[in-house]
């Protein structure tokens, strides 16, 4: 009988994804085998001006994921972030940074994450921007070498790997968007509810074969 995992794909800073970050986190905790790939959603043409409307977007969108989930999106965040004028909601740099840590594992990779994550919906760091983003990869254990590596075509090319990767899973289970969890036995791949799980991320399954698939 082949080995099961979980894929966990998602977007830094993707505000659904913060949304579910405590499944995340649960489902890394669990004694499940899992990979996470950051999809790299928000890019050059999908890379959104707050002012354009997707800032008033996210805020409508806010008291719904907060009501679900549990998550918190700071009032900073909405005037930095949200109600910005010049903001620009790129995951670029965030991309780079996860493909940097992705081959220590997902505990590393995902706390990461957490950390971006604090700084982006919690003190209303841009997503953009180049040093807060290298300032956390160090924080994190990265040595400053790598961690300036952030930028460079090198880690781009690799971050655009991962995030290929994800999308053509996402393709194959018919998934539009991330947050996706996809359960994977041999060769077989299906998407599995991850939503039932918001707010309550202390009965996420031991295993992946206790997934419900979608």
């Amino acid at each position: 009988m082949s080995e099961e995992k979980l894929i966990v794909i998602y977007d830094t800073f993707c505000g659904w994804c913060y949304g579910a970050a405590p499944v995340f986190d649960a489902i890394v905790d669990t004694d499940s085998k899992v990979e996470v790939l950051h999809r790299h959603l928000f890019d050059g043409p999908y890379a959104p001006k707050m002012s354009e409307g997707k800032g008033a977007q996210i805020l409508k969108l806010i008291p719904h994921v907060e009501g679900l989930t549990g998550q918190i999106f700071s009032e900073a965040f909405k005037d930095n972030i949200a109600r910005s004028e010049t903001e620009v909601l790129a995951s670029g740099l965030s991309a780079q940074a996860a493909a940097l840590v992705h081959d220590q594992g997902p505990e590393k990779e995902f706390a990461l994450r957490h950390r971006l994550e604090t700084l982006h919906f919690g003190e209303g760091m841009s997503s953009t921007d180049r040093q807060a983003i290298v300032d956390a990869l160090i924080a994190e254990g990265v040595a400053p070498d790598q961690a300036e590596r952030i930028g460079t075509p090198e880690l781009e090319a690799k971050a655009t790997a991962y995030a290929e990767r994800a999308k053509v899973l996402m393709a194959a289970v018919g998934s539009r968007g991330v947050p996706t969890v996809l359960k994977v036995s041999g060769d077989h791949v299906t998407q599995v509810d991850h939503q039932t799980f918001y707010g309550r991320p202390e009965t996420v399954p031991a295993t992946p074969a206790e997934f419900t698939s979608i």
